[in-house]
């Protein structure tokens, strides 16, 4: 088993345009087989989904450098602990449904994080109902970001839906990474070798959602990851609780909040608050705030955060216009601003065509 893996891992990390090629073959072979089911007609529809999103920075800035001792002496800036933010991502989405039982997914996606971080992720799910009120799935995702990460992913699971009054999910992901890290000499200015390390992650997920009317629902939701690697293992465990209230104002509200907490002393809490409105039969609006708050308990965790943690607040409105009937549009706006000295506004455009 060990040395399968091994050779799927190989395979990815050597050939990432190999999985595009097999997820088109996979496609053509099931036109093929459904009588070249392409298309809107009927169950055989097909849906491309294409946008591009662009964060345009106000603020953003590395930790403090150290002061050197020595003044010809160049330090390189280390990035801060959180994650980078994707100045541009593009993603591309195909979709096809094969009859009503059997939809198949692509999606390709492209994020630019910084001048020498890039990143390309790679999926395909394939889904089948076995019941009218029960669905099986699996997918199947590579990432690639050079000198740094690279990995796939794989995940099975079911969902059963009886009339949208009860809705219940359950999956279990397996993911392999190997992570890069690059070091530099004595005086901290050229790359030397660095070291790479595999990191294994089980995922499981189940999450239930009860409708107590026609009008109000709430949802329970957990998310495991135990992560193992040669540097140590990390567990975390993710709660989330929503509460949905539909209005006769044709307008729907949502209350949402998150719980994590990690096995290496990080905790966050984070809670928003939505607003959906139909404005018109072809145009909706969304208006949504979210609080995140993150906490260590070993403070030489948070030795490269500005007050030992991370608060940040983001206002976020949404909209979906149905330019035809089988043509959307959507645009996003959000600005986010932290106790990191992070400031920036994201715009996203897309579109959906059922060809």
């Amino acid at each position: 088993m060990t040395q399968l893996v091994n050779r799927l891992w190989a395979l990815g990390c050597s050939h990432q345009s190999l999985v595009i090629s097999i997820t088109a073959l996979m496609l053509l072979g099931l036109c093929v087989t459904k009588s070249l089911a392409l298309g809107g007609d009927g169950w055989s529809n097909t849906r491309l989904k294409v946008e591009h999103q662009y964060t345009d920075y106000n603020s953003y800035r590395y930790p403090p450098p150290i002061p050197p001792e020595y003044p010809e002496t160049v330090w390189l800036q280390y990035d801060p602990y959180i994650a980078d933010f994707p100045e541009h991502r593009t993603l591309v989405r195909l979709t096809q449904a094969f009859g009503p039982k059997d939809v198949m997914q692509i999606r390709w996606q492209y994020s630019d994080l910084t001048d020498n971080k890039n990143q390309r992720l790679y999926f395909v799910q394939y889904a089948h109902d076995v019941h009218p009120m029960m669905n099986i799935f699996a997918n199947y995702q590579y990432l690639r970001q050079p000198g740094w990460l690279s990995g796939w992913m794989t995940t099975v699971g079911a969902r059963f839906n009886r009339s949208g009054w009860i809705l219940a999910e359950f999956d279990m992901g397996y993911i392999r990474n190997r992570v890069y890290s690059i070091a530099t000499d004595t005086a901290g200015v050229h790359p030397v070798a660095g070291s790479e390390h595999t990191v294994e992650t089980y995922a499981p997920m189940a999450s239930f959602r009860y409708s107590f009317d026609g009008s109000t629902a709430a949802s329970l939701r957990w998310d495991g990851s135990f992560a193992r690697s040669s540097s140590g293992n990390v567990d975390s465990h993710a709660l989330t609780m929503t509460m949905s209230r539909h209005l006769p104002t044709r307008t729907a509200l949502h209350l949402l909040y998150r719980f994590y907490d990690n096995s290496a002393g990080v905790q966050s809490h984070s809670s928003s608050f939505e607003v959906a409105q139909y404005i018109l039969w072809n145009l909706t609006a969304r208006v949504s705030y979210r609080y995140y708050e993150n906490g260590f308990d070993d403070p030489a965790l948070a030795v490269n955060l500005e007050r030992g943690a991370v608060h940040s607040n983001s206002f976020t409105l949404w909209s979906e216009y149905h330019i035809r009937a089988d043509l959307k549009l959507h645009l996003k706006l959000r600005r986010y601003e932290s106790n990191q000295s992070i400031r920036m506004n994201t715009y996203l455009l897309g579109f959906e065509w059922t060809i």
